[in-house]
């Protein structure tokens, strides 16, 4: 292999191959966010004033606000973003999360080379790197959980790999306390990981019990889970410190709340086989970078398609796929491990421990792969928002490289004599390159939704222009706009303070309670509902037919006090009594 120096170190083709390819797809993202895609929303808004509160405030928040049971890694990163370009902006905030995928790529690699090889480590890179952007911007955006789950499922899959592989039965007292370290550092990134976001929970337990499996020996005799324990405990410390400040566990709250079904739920929407058909129709497609018929329920948030019988063919027909290659690649795993284990002869003691850490590192991965699954389907996630709620999966993608090994390995041998085995060389090549165009397809998609998002940002532009010419400073609105209103001009000499109010006027979902505070005490704030349904959730946030009764009501009583202001998309009432 030929290897060229750089910085006085010696890299392979492959190395160099893959720091392109990273290139390449940072390059993109940042292009994409340049261009202000995808459009940013409320969830995105609330990190966005997080990390303006760490840059400018002085403040160190441990959980996202109004959500007790999420890490804010990406609002410090925003927050040394803000310093570094100059200012508060999404594009800054985004940043951030670049630079989480970004590791997360290299740590694929790294993943993929140790357990594969660097060959399927760069078709893996190249997968990854167009497939995640078709997946509705979740990788761009900064709204938590997503990039970190990522990132730190796959590190804790790295180091447990790592730490298996060089393992040695007979090694010195030595050598056993130098690792030591190794389980601190895997006991901090699983901690950090479920500060984050705990929907890579499948990833942390099926890496933990790799280490168990080949490592349990310095685990239970040699202190290792003491420790692992130690680790975790410096990683979930926000998570402690936080607990203890509310006298409740952030944890147990988010298991409550994923298996509280929505209050308007109907009972064939709770059954078994309809979580199984919404997350194989819409949500699995859509973890896994499906760019076919998208079905995201927030309109403002992406395209989203009818649920028509061609659709649900085609997006059944991918989770179909899907979960064939889990099965090849765990039967192939298998294979591989009966024939290590009857062909033992001319490999040494560490070739076949090496061997089988590599084997079972792989299943460890699948596994996880398919607890997310049963999780998932067990939740309160596919009930009635399935595409929205497909990031609860997104662990999925950290298993790419057990996904596309069993159509690698099928395109890359021939045995011509076999008729079969000329249609399985051909048919995983055409399938490998069909699935490059789909996701290549997914990246040109992204970029022809620039307008739509930069439009988006324009109206909203538009419409503070017209509130700061009502000379609007404090309002009632849906939550899916108050807080892009918020962000868009907070540090400005007009902000706007906004407390959030659902279909029936009452306070709802709001996540910085300071705000609804301001806004109750200010004078007679006005109330913002959208006209244009496409820009909120209707079903919960449609506020208008309300605030129009009141106003009329209220008119019909006293005479003219409410005021009607047909904005852009939206309307506001706002008190106007005569003097």
């Amino acid at each position: 292999m030929l290897n060229v120096r750089l910085l006085n170190r010696k890299l392979s083709v492959y190395s160099l191959i893959a720091i392109a390819i990273i290139a390449l797809a940072m390059s993109l993202r940042l292009i994409l966010i340049l261009l202000h895609w995808p459009a940013t929303n409320s969830d995105e808004g609330i990190m966005a004033i997080i990390a303006n509160d760490i840059a400018y405030h002085g403040k160190f928040p441990l959980m996202f606000y109004g959500q007790d049971y999420m890490g804010v890694i990406e609002a410090y990163l925003g927050a040394l973003f803000y310093h570094l370009t100059g200012g508060p902006s999404i594009t800054a905030l985004r940043l951030g999360v670049i630079l989480l995928i970004g590791l997360f790529f290299i740590v694929m690699y790294r993943l993929t080379s140790l357990i594969y090889s660097q060959k399927m480590a760069l078709i893996t890179l190249a997968f990854l790197s167009f497939s995640t952007l078709s997946y509705v911007g979740r990788l761009v955006l900064a709204t938590g959980g997503s990039a970190e789950t990522l990132l730190f499922g796959s590190l804790s899959f790295l180091v447990a790999a790592y730490l298996s592989y060089t393992y040695e039965r007979q090694a010195s007292i030595r050598t056993r306390l130098l690792r030591l370290p190794g389980y601190l550092l895997f006991g901090i990134i699983v901690g950090l990981g479920i500060w984050s976001d705990m929907v890579g929970l499948s990833l942390y337990l099926m890496s933990t019990l790799l280490l168990v499996i080949f490592c349990w020996r310095e685990i239970f005799i040699w202190g290792g889970w003491l420790i692992g324990l130690l680790g975790g405990a410096i990683g979930l410390l926000p998570t402690i410190i936080y607990s203890l400040q509310i006298g409740t566990s952030p944890i147990a709250d988010l298991l409550g709340k994923a298996e509280t079904p929505p209050i308007n739920a109907t009972a064939e929407q709770l059954s078994l086989w309809h979580k199984i058909v919404e997350t194989f129709q819409v949500s699995l497609p859509t973890a896994t970078s499906s760019p076919f018929c998208p079905v995201i329920e927030y309109p403002f948030m992406g395209d989203n398609t009818q649920r028509t019988l061609s659709c649900g063919i085609i997006q059944s027909s991918w989770s179909i796929g899907y979960v064939l290659l889990i099965i090849a690649s765990i039967i192939i795993t298998i294979l591989a491990l009966k024939q290590l284990r009857k062909n033992q002869e001319g490999l040494s003691a560490l070739e076949q421990h090496k061997k089988r850490v590599i084997y079972v590192t792989r299943l460890c991965m699948l596994g996880a792969a398919i607890l997310s699954l049963l999780i998932y389907i067990n939740s309160a996630g596919p009930v009635n928002q399935p595409g929205y709620h497909a990031r609860y999966i997104i662990s999925l993608v950290v298993i790419t490289p057990a996904i596309l090994a069993p159509l690698y390995n099928a395109a890359r041998h021939l045995r011509s004599e076999l008729k079969w085995a000329r249609f399985r060389l051909y048919g995983s090549r055409a399938i490998l390159v069909a699935l490059a165009v789909i996701f290549i397809a997914g990246t040109y998609i992204a970029f022809m939704e620039v307008p739509r998002a930069q439009a988006a940002s324009d109206r909203r532009e538009h419409l503070i222009k017209q509130l700061t010419a009502l000379h609007v400073t404090y309002l009632y609105t849906d939550y899916w706009t108050c807080y892009n209103l918020v962000v868009a001009t907070m540090n400005t000499k007009h902000p706007i303070i906004c407390a959030v109010i659902d279909d029936q006027l009452s306070n709802k979902h709001n996540r910085i309670k300071s705000f609804e505070i301001a806004v109750d005490k200010s004078k007679r704030p006005p109330f913002m509902c959208a006209k244009d349904l496409s820009l909120t959730t209707k079903d919960t946030y449609n506020c208008l037919p309300e605030a129009a009764a009141q106003a009329n009501k209220t008119n019909s009583k006293i005479g003219h006090y409410f005021v009607r202001h047909d904005l852009d998309g939206y309307v506001l009432y706002r008190a106007e009594p005569k003097s």
